[in-house]
């Protein structure tokens, strides 16, 4: 599927399910594109590396909806794959061929969630999910054509970063985690306002949150050669802009480092 039949798909769900949206907080690979296309509005190349749309959900629900969102969906062109194949139910809905997905975290009261999702559909629960959904923002985006206007939550710039430091060395494969490290290095490298980003940073592990981000860092950015530097360098591939990538890698998760080790500010 190429991009714009992407774009296409993600905004005819945004469409689809644009009443739940102030209940909702879009994550996962879709954030580079929206961040360079609507927040920092910068011309990115190759800003989308997944097509898995994601929405994150808490319990503290603030729409009354008639509808559950799989009510909504599922009387729309919607096909229903089933994880569980002896079960109808929980099911994982795709426009064309694309899963709209939602995630939540553990100890969270599922109830309160299902009243909106469904509970026929599949919610998965992730550690550490509930810090992005503390930190977010909203974002306007507007469809390709501007005809239409819809306003995203989104995890902060830093907050997403941040997650992402403490949560890459958990996936269940070196391909995940090379995706997630590479969404860090698209926020170190493109983001206008990274002086500000780093500053939030340094206060989320100020406050204590997700204590192994730095260790994670450290252990994977170690020196230039490091597992970290090389993952990147391949998910990025070859960059007309930049002469040595990985260089370049390294020295921005040096000073991400360094705000992390409080040895600059």
């Amino acid at each position: 599927m190429n991009l714009e039949k992407i774009e296409a798909v993600f905004f005819n769900v945004l469409e689809d399910i644009s009443d739940y949206l102030p209940d909702l907080t879009l994550v996962g690979g879709w954030m580079p594109y929206v961040y360079s296309n609507y927040l920092w509005k910068k011309s990115v190349r190759n800003p989308v590396v997944t097509v898995d749309i994601d929405f994150g959900v808490d319990e503290s629900v603030s729409g009354k909806y008639p509808k559950t969102i799989f009510e909504t969906l599922s009387s729309l062109d919607y096909k229903e794959r089933h994880p569980k194949m002896d079960r109808l139910f929980p099911v994982v809905l795709y426009k064309e061929k694309i899963p709209v997905e939602f995630i939540t975290y553990p100890a969270v009261d599922i109830k309160a969630i299902e009243k909106m999702v469904g509970q026929q559909i599949q919610i998965n629960k992730i550690e550490k999910f509930d810090f992005l959904l503390k930190h977010r923002i909203p974002v306007s985006i507007q469809t390709k054509k501007k005809s239409k206007t819809y306003t995203l939550n989104c995890p902060r710039p830093s907050a997403f970063l941040y997650h992402k430091g403490a949560t890459f060395i958990d996936r269940e494969n070196q391909e995940k985690q090379a995706k997630d490290l590479y969404y860090m290095y698209f926020i170190l490298r493109y983001a206008p306002d990274i002086d500000v980003i780093l500053q939030e940073v340094s206060q989320y592990k100020q406050k204590g949150y997700l204590v192994n981000t730095a260790d994670n860092i450290n252990k994977f950015f170690e020196r230039v050669s490091s597992q970290g530097c090389l993952l990147i360098e391949q998910e990025n591939g070859p960059d007309e802009f930049i002469h040595d990538v990985r260089q370049d890698i390294f020295d921005r998760f040096k000073r991400l480092r360094d705000v992390l080790q409080g040895t600059i500010k």
